[in-house]
């Protein structure tokens, strides 16, 4: 029974307000700072244990984040090497 009740943390779950405020926030402070204010609020959201469900939020942006970054480098070492060889077979 004991794991059945709410987190006595939290008094309620999250609601969406706060979901849309958790994404607004990192979106416009990256979109002002070139992104690494996203980077750094994301990083101390991930790292602080006063919320435990916003810092899970940023853990899981953080991860999107670290993907996103990967599949770009790959497209581009991809895409980047097929204009290259189609540059020199023209030359």
């Amino acid at each position: 029974m004991e794991n059945m009740e709410m987190n006595n943390n939290y008094p309620q779950e999250p609601s969406v307000k706060d979901f849309l405020i958790w994404l607004l926030i990192p979106t416009v402070l990256g979109a002002v700072t070139c992104g690494i204010g996203s980077l750094i609020l994301l990083i101390v959201w991930a790292c602080s244990s006063s919320n435990r469900v916003r810092g899970n939020f940023a853990k899981a942006q953080l991860i999107m984040m670290v993907i996103s970054i990967v599949l770009v480098i790959l497209f581009y070492v991809i895409f980047g090497a097929a204009l290259i060889g189609m540059s020199a077979s023209l030359s």
